[in-house]
């Protein structure tokens, strides 16, 4: 048998705590559900607090605390479904508190009812829970996800076997003050999974931060295309394969005609802009498994696995002209973009590396530049082919 009111204590201080810890890591950044998740820890630590602090709870006890636990479990499924990206109404948060607070308040003087209207109620609530952990988009290697739904769904079971145990006591309010060893078990679940909820959500907000790590060193932040070192990591794997199988493997480059004057003339947020309507259109002529990189300022790479050159040039004319088409309005003003573009492709005599591929590239893009931009040039042992 445990002391139920020092486990009530426990667990309002270790909320506290855990609460602390959130803010003071997270700093500034209360996004992604933080901000929702550090104020359920507090509602649930006051919740805790007030059913500790009265000896045989009664009424207003048990709506106080019952609203607090509920706006914290709602609060925890907004918390969730800011994680990914979605949001829970305002209102729902009021309307449980409501729904919560209103029964107790007519039954609270009544032991039995009370415990069982808090067991079921809270049980459901949780399961809910469950169900919004079970949706969300976690690393496919990480405990996050996991380690929410099991600890909602042993809370939820915690809290139905719970009131029906009470229920079945002789005298409901002292089974709740006095819990066998049956119902301490249930007591120490529903707290054990509480604490566990929050090492949870701990987790899923780290599995957050590598993911946005790995992003941030593999992707261009402004046009999400690839960076140039991500770039030459893939290339290097995808030409040895394409040697080892005798398969084709191509490489467009573009380049923005007349970036620089625009970017002078309309300022920073205007070139921005730019780079990210040039990516935007070029990804319209690509497949899943083809590779946009940002490769300089104003210049995108194209790797085209398993396309020999007269495919990569079709797809370069469809990229210049979708581009063409497309003018960029900036202050409600159309500014014409036109790109020119170098196309190579692996040659099957002889070893290939990425390097010369990218080097005849980059001379059809000069080539392209010379003979007046907005073209494609093809680039192959010398001989050149316009489109």
């Amino acid at each position: 048998m445990i002391d139920v009111r020092t486990l009530l204590v426990l667990v309002a201080v270790a909320d506290a705590m855990a609460g602390a810890i959130l803010w003071a890591s997270a700093g500034r950044r209360l996004k992604h559900g933080v901000a929702g998740w550090i104020a359920s820890l507090a509602c649930r630590a006051g919740a805790c607090a007030t059913l500790a602090s009265s000896p045989e709870p009664q009424a207003v006890v048990f709506a106080i605390s019952g609203a607090l636990l509920a706006l914290s479990i709602t609060l925890q499924g907004a918390a969730l479904l800011a994680h990914g990206s979605r949001h829970l109404p305002t209102w729902v948060h009021s309307a449980m508190v409501a729904a919560v607070a209103v029964p107790f308040a007519i039954v609270g003087n009544d032991a039995s009812s009370a415990v069982l209207f808090g067991g079921v109620v809270f049980g459901t609530l949780l399961l809910v829970l469950t169900a919004i952990a079970y949706q969300l988009n976690a690393s496919p290697n990480g405990i996050a996800r996991g380690v929410l739904i099991a600890t909602f769904a042993v809370g939820s079971m915690a809290f139905y076997f719970r009131g029906i145990g009470v229920v079945l006591a002789s005298d409901a309010l002292q089974a709740f003050v006095f819990p066998t060893a049956f119902q301490s078990a249930m007591f120490v679940a529903a707290a054990a999974s509480a604490l566990a909820g929050t090492f949870g959500f701990m987790s899923l907000q780290r599995e957050r931060a590598d993911r946005e790590a790995v992003r941030l060193a593999t992707m261009d932040p402004l046009t999400g295309a690839y960076n140039r070192r991500t770039f030459h990591e893939i290339a290097e794997r995808e030409i040895s394969r394409a040697r080892r199988a005798g398969q084709p493997l191509s490489i467009i480059v573009v380049d923005i005609d007349h970036f620089r004057p625009v970017n002078e003339s309309f300022g920073n947020h205007a070139g921005d802009e730019m780079l990210q309507k040039i990516a935007a259109l070029i990804r319209t002529a690509l497949r899943k498994e083809d590779m946009l990189v940002r490769y300089g300022g104003e210049e995108f790479l194209v790797m085209l696995p398993e396309v020999p050159g007269p495919g990569a040039v079709v797809v370069a004319g469809r990229i210049r002209k979708a581009v063409e088409a497309e003018p960029l309005v900036v202050s409600g003003k159309p500014v014409a973009l036109t790109v020119s573009v170098g196309v190579s492709a692996r040659l099957d005599e002889g070893p290939e590396s990425i390097e010369s591929l990218l080097a005849r590239a980059e001379q059809a893009l000069a080539l392209a530049k010379q003979r007046g931009r907005n073209r494609v040039v093809a680039l192959s042992l010398g001989r050149s082919i316009a489109a």
